[in-house]
């Protein structure tokens, strides 16, 4: 791992230079969907329950990797929930590593950003959901799933997605055979 590298929040100004990372786990994303996600995101961090409070970070946001030159090399959007099971959760999303050289290193200093990020909120827990695309279906071995079980995760659940036709409130409703369920 180089240590020139650094995990940090995502700032507002940033937002923009972070859209090839995001492009990377999500081809063909919009650049205003991005804007409106982020901004979302940030929006919530600086309202968060944590924000502000005794130093804390704020309860969602986005943290970046970035090298001396600022440069972003990785980042994830975080999130705290509660669970049934373990209490109050940092649960992450868009986990996203682009490098040539050092895609371990940037991992682990995003893990290790997501750790401290995690015992600081006082989680009980960290649930990650890994894009399809970091999980090659053919290779045993594979960077970033492969960091994550070096840092002491395990594989707890498997997430399945139904992407939903937008709802419109103008039509009428029409899933399944049925007309006008609300």
């Amino acid at each position: 791992m180089d240590d020139s590298f650094i995990a940090k929040p995502l700032g507002r100004r940033q937002i923009d230079q972070a859209y090839p990372l995001v492009c990377a786990i999500s081809p063909g994303l919009g650049v205003d969907q991005w804007r409106a996600f982020a901004a979302a995101v940030l929006g919530t961090a600086s309202k968060g329950s944590g924000a502000g409070r005794s130093g804390l970070p704020a309860d969602a946001g986005i943290i970046t990797v970035q090298n001396a030159q600022g440069y972003m090399h990785g980042l994830f959007s975080y999130a705290v929930e509660p669970h049934l099971r373990h209490g109050r959760v940092l649960s992450v999303d868009n986990f996203v590593v682009l490098d040539l050289f050092d895609v371990a290193g940037i991992a682990e200093t995003l893990l290790r950003a997501m750790e401290a990020l995690a015992r600081r909120l006082g989680c009980a827990a960290i649930h990650t959901t890994l894009p399809e695309r970091t999980i090659p279906l053919d290779a045993r071995r594979s960077p970033i799933p492969d960091c994550f079980r070096t840092e002491g995760h395990r594989q707890e659940t498997i997430r399945f997605c139904k992407d939903l036709a937008v709802v419109n409130d103008n039509a009428p409703a029409v899933a399944d055979g049925l007309r006008g369920v609300e």
